[in-house]
């Protein structure tokens, strides 16, 4: 699935997914007080950690949020069941990847050290689970460095114009179980 994430001023942006299915939604941003778009860091620290069914998984698999719209394309028949279902099916990870993302996010935008945003994510990860945390602090290190990489090219992208991001994790369909995300061939043009 490929990502671009618009800008339209300097704080404000929205977002595009072009699913492997042949649809193209839009997402809304809301954050208009960050430098970074929060759906940025969503899908840098999902990607990072693989959690393929946070919020960016849910939409590659087929999820419509509420918020969303659909720009291009012909939804599947029982398209808004097979949403239903990867919500419900992902609802505890779309909330672990808000987490994560939420503290991989402040370590960028207030200069966090590794050990602080790991402890963030310990604190969180233990109101929600009585599960070990499987995150290193290596694995934090590589998350906020690849966020810092994607704020500093946000940064870059002039208004009006947006930045791709590729999400190449396997996807995860309550229904099928999980299969590769692949990039969407472009329809070819005849003369």
């Amino acid at each position: 699935m490929e990502v671009i994430f618009h800008r339209q001023a300097a704080a404000v942006y929205f977002s595009t997914a072009a699913r492997d299915d042949g649809v193209t939604v839009r997402v809304p941003g809301y954050d208009r007080k960050s430098p970074v778009p929060h759906d940025l860091a969503h899908f840098v620290a999902e990607r990072e950690f693989g959690l393929n069914r946070g919020f960016w998984g849910s939409v590659a698999a087929g999820a419509m949020f509420t918020n969303m719209t659909v720009l291009e394309g012909r939804r599947r028949p029982h398209a808004d069941e097979r949403s239903k279902r990867i919500m419900k099916a992902n609802e505890q990870w779309v909330w672990a990847s808000e987490a994560v993302a939420g503290a991989i996010h402040d370590a960028v935008e207030h200069d966090h050290t590794p050990g602080q945003a790991l402890e963030a994510l310990r604190k969180m990860h233990g109101a929600m689970s009585r599960e070990p945390l499987r995150i290193a602090l290596d694995d934090v290190e590589q998350a906020i460095a690849a966020l810092r990489a994607a704020a500093d090219r946000w940064t870059r992208t002039p208004v009006g114009e947006g930045m791709a991001l590729q999400w190449r994790l396997p996807v995860h369909d309550p229904g099928l179980g999980e299969r590769r995300s692949k990039p969407r061939q472009s329809p070819r043009r005849t003369r």
